[in-house]
């Protein structure tokens, strides 16, 4: 949800070109920053599962990247085309 806020952010203000870079960079570490500051304490389901912290984190970016860049095609392929 942090991520989306700061991404809507940068569209408002940039365009929707700047959503790509946003998410992938600000608003990922914004989501972080704000998990680590203020949600420190829940329960986290894999630590009972044998993932690091580590892991998850560089599996989470490899997922949003992923994700950012499919979205980033879609809507190119669109442009594209229309």
């Amino acid at each position: 949800m942090i991520n989306l806020t700061v991404c809507a952010i940068a569209v408002v203000l940039g365009g929707f070109d700047y959503f790509f870079i946003m998410f992938l960079s600000f608003g990922f570490l914004m989501s972080i920053g704000f998990k680590e500051l203020y949600r420190r304490n829940d329960y986290l389901f894999y630590s009972n599962n044998g993932i690091s912290k580590i892991w998850l984190l560089i599996m989470s970016y490899l997922m949003t990247f992923g994700t950012t860049i499919l979205m980033g095609l879609i809507v190119f392929l669109i442009k594209k085309i229309f």
